[in-house]
């Protein structure tokens, strides 16, 4: 038996289910956060998405809780490009794609410790973009993906998220908007509500939020350089496919049991096995942009973490008892390129 399987089996026995149940509900909620990579607008004048945007977060290595001593380190990548086709004067339709990894590196493994080291999404986003009289504009989009270590394929790994947002131009210096956004992946439907606001107060700083997935408050020199304060709520639900999850146990019976063990690993126990896993952070720190030609921007964050958690879920989309885990906060730095859509 794996370590991992071990200190499952004990918290099984420990606790039951109920509170596995809860943390995995909220693991869930918090997952969908990471559809707003996909989904959530851009700028306030259209909820147009840029062109390209190229970026990268790092973050040091730290220690699981279980099984210790292991330490994992990760490095995210994400590309997306969105291509906008003029249906009209005031309507538009943006087909893109977007892909994002998770790069998973680990150090002082126990003998056994299976080290599942990339977890991969790839969304194709369609918008529609209406712009509707009195300053109004209506904004719809479906996302079609996958999600998963990709060492296998099936149709677990599908998924799809929606968003719908109405705004309101009420000056040139405020915009608000409403509306809302849903997943569904593994099974699981999850709705939540969305707000946007982009206020203006002076040409030298903007304000901009979208909830639940990201709030800035930038200062702003000469349509040149941007320096500010940004918050954000990502996450991902991955599907795991590896074969040596699923051909070990409690995955898959195995043909003799080990003695040394409370389980009988000659019965496979499938709500204890890993399906899909939600990962799930947020961080918070200061933000630097310098355009560097025609709309090209440049753009460095660093900051600190403020709550990183993931929790393996097995295939009715239920948590593995014990399987949950905080992870330490660290500081994290992100790099980026963005290519926008000119606003004239």
């Amino acid at each position: 038996m794996r370590p991992a399987d071990r200190a499952a089996a004990r918290s099984v026995e420990r606790r039951g289910g109920a509170p596995s149940r809860r943390s995995a509900r909220t693991s869930r909620l918090l997952a969908l956060a990471a559809l707003l990579w996909v989904v959530a607008p851009g700028a306030a004048w259209g909820q147009f998405p840029d062109l390209v945007d190229l970026s990268a977060q790092y973050m040091p290595g730290t220690a699981l809780e279980d099984p210790r001593p292991t330490r994992a380190q990760v490095t995210s990548y994400e590309v997306s490009a969105n291509v906008p086709i003029p249906l009209g004067e005031k309507t538009f339709l943006i087909p893109g794609a977007a892909y994002h990894v998770e790069a998973v590196s680990y150090a002082d493994t126990l003998p056994g410790f299976d080290r599942l080291r990339a977890f991969h999404s790839v969304d194709v986003p369609v918008l529609f973009v209406q712009l509707l009289p009195r300053d109004w504009s209506l904004a719809l989009r479906v996302a079609p993906g996958l999600a998963g270590d990709f060492e296998g394929f099936d149709g677990g790994l599908a998924r799809v998220s929606a968003l719908g947002l109405a705004t309101h131009t009420l000056s040139e210096r405020l915009v608000l908007g409403g509306g809302a956004l849903a997943s569904f992946s593994f099974g699981t439907f999850l709705p939540l509500p969305a707000a946007y606001v982009d206020w203006t107060p002076t040409p030298y700083f903007r304000l901009e939020a979208f909830l639940p997935g990201f709030a800035t408050a930038k200062l702003l020199f000469s349509d040149r350089v941007e320096i500010g304060l940004r918050a954000d709520l990502a996450g991902n639900a991955y599907a795991v496919r590896d074969a040596r999850v699923a051909g070990a146990w409690p995955c898959a019976a195995q043909p003799a049991d080990d003695p040394a063990t409370e389980q009988d690993e000659r019965s496979a126990r499938p709500e204890q096995c890993v399906d899909h896993i939600a990962y799930s952070v947020a961080t918070a720190g200061v933000t630097l942009g310098v355009r560097a030609v025609g709309t090209v921007w440049l753009t460095a964050q660093a900051g600190h973490s403020l709550f990183r958690r993931f929790e393996p879920m097995n295939a009715d989309d239920d948590g593995i008892p014990g399987g949950g885990q905080s992870i330490p906060d660290v500081l994290f730095f992100r790099a980026g390129a963005t290519w926008r859509i000119p606003k004239s």
